[in-house]
């Protein structure tokens, strides 16, 4: 069992560190080519820059009560620190991408500890290519270091899930504790305070019983601290932004953005779900076949074409522009969030009739979907629907469900290949190949 344990550690400090190395270079070459034009370069010319360099010439009293950011001041507060100790030019774009670094470690090293060195490497470098991972580690956006706090506060709670730890209220107030570092990063990020109540959910459901009224009331203490630090800037900002941004992201919910999430889902969870042994098999069966067809039934009765400053930011929503949507209905988006929906009813399916596979997995696969649904309704709330916030953690979910229901025989190919669709994606998102 011993050997057994440092196996599995060892798996996942390898992953990590390759993962984290591949990612670190592919950051550097855009940034020591100094390329610019993509959309986190203006983000970074037009907003966080400026607010970093700002809080760096005023801190220790810097003023939050209104910024050009539309996020809560952690990042920036963080970067001006870096700024006020010499980093600068390039090396301060190399702190930034540091984040991005951590993140993608993070990623790897967990997924290699549930299915093995190789997939392990292959996940970290799949999210590590990602266009907006990696674009966030190119230039300075909250992304990363808000992701770091996410998988942070999924990580502590996930043990709870797994029924793996006696120590359940001190796993549940660490991950309070990390909801409260990603609510300071990005409020959005206050829904990561209900994972210990997800992961209590998740490993009731995974034992067949109903869980505990003790069990849900600590988790939902978990919950004050996150909602307490968002009510502070509410009071502050006199809105859930800062009173500059309260008309274009504070503008009310985006109710099209559960429909965009299941389009996500369906382009970058079907390839981690395909190295599931027995998934595409279920897939493909006449009853996923029936639930894709009422999901996009469904999801017609919303307008879901492309509409800028409403729908606006990302590779579907800029394929979906130049693509025709009768009575607002985007011939693309519509298909694919009925197969998102197909795709998350067939890891179920799996998930359900696995009677084999060890509690403790079923937990943390059912846990993973649950964040997954979090994020959905938390991102609804903002105005506009940006896919740089969705995919990461539908990727970073997806993989972590197919390792725990697969372990080892998660296959790595799958992987590869949309490792490389990444990366070309990337191509043209970071490095401008192919930009006017």
């Amino acid at each position: 069992m011993m050997e057994r344990v440092q196996g599995v550690s060892r798996d996942g400090w390898i992953a990590a560190g390759c993962a984290a190395g591949i990612h670190l270079g592919l950051a550097l070459v855009a940034i020591l080519a100094g390329i610019t034009g993509a959309s986190e370069w203006f983000d970074q010319r037009d907003y966080h820059l400026p607010v970093i360099l700002e809080f760096a010439r005023t801190l220790p009293t810097p003023d939050l009560s209104d910024y050009n950011s539309a996020t809560t001041p952690g990042y920036h507060l963080l970067m001006a620190v870096a700024v006020r100790a010499g980093a600068e030019g390039v090396l301060l774009s190399v702190v930034n991408a540091l984040f991005g670094v951590a993140f993608v470690a993070m990623v790897a090293g967990y997924i290699g500890r549930l299915s093995g060195v190789l997939v392990g490497i292959v996940a970290g470098c799949l999210l590590g290519a990602s266009p907006y991972v990696l674009s966030s580690s190119v230039w300075m956006t909250t992304d990363n270091l808000a992701s770091i706090a996410l998988f942070g506060a999924f990580l502590a709670a996930a043990p709870i899930a797994a029924a793996r730890t006696p120590y359940a209220v001190r796993c549940g107030l660490l991950a309070s504790l990390l909801a409260v570092v990603g609510v300071l990063v990005r409020q959005i990020l206050a829904y990561a305070a209900a994972f210990p109540g997800a992961a209590v959910v998740a490993r009731a459901c995974a034992a067949k019983r109903w869980p505990r009224a003790s069990e849900l009331g600590v988790a939902a203490l978990a919950l004050v601290p996150a909602l307490v630090v968002v009510a502070i800037f509410v009071k502050l900002w006199g809105g859930l932004v800062p009173p500059t941004f309260q008309q274009y992201h504070g503008g009310g919910a985006n109710p099209v953005t559960p429909i965009y999430v299941l389009a996500v889902v369906a382009v970058w969870a079907t390839p981690v779900f395909v190295g599931i042994p027995g998934f595409l098999r279920e897939l493909c069966s006449p009853r996923m076949l029936i639930l894709a067809v009422l999901a996009a039934i469904v999801a017609c009765a919303l307008p879901s074409s492309y509409l800028v400053h409403v729908r606006f930011g990302g590779i579907l929503w800029t394929i979906a522009s130049k693509l025709p949507a009768p009575a607002e209905r985007s011939i693309l988006i519509v298909p694919l969030a009925g197969l998102g929906a197909a795709v998350l009813g067939a890891y179920l399916r799996l998930w359900s009739r696995a009677a084999s596979i060890e509690v403790d997995r079923r937990g943390l696969g059912l846990y993973a979907l649950l964040a997954l649904l979090g994020m959905a309704v938390a991102q609804t709330t903002n105005t506009q629907c940006f896919e740089r916030y969705i995919q990461p953690p539908v990727l970073v979910l997806a993989l972590v469900a197919a390792a725990s229901l697969a372990g080892p025989r998660l296959r790595a190919w799958p992987l590869i290949a949309m490792s490389a669709i990444a990366l070309a994606l990337s191509l043209f998102n970071v490095y401008r190949i192919g930009a006017n």
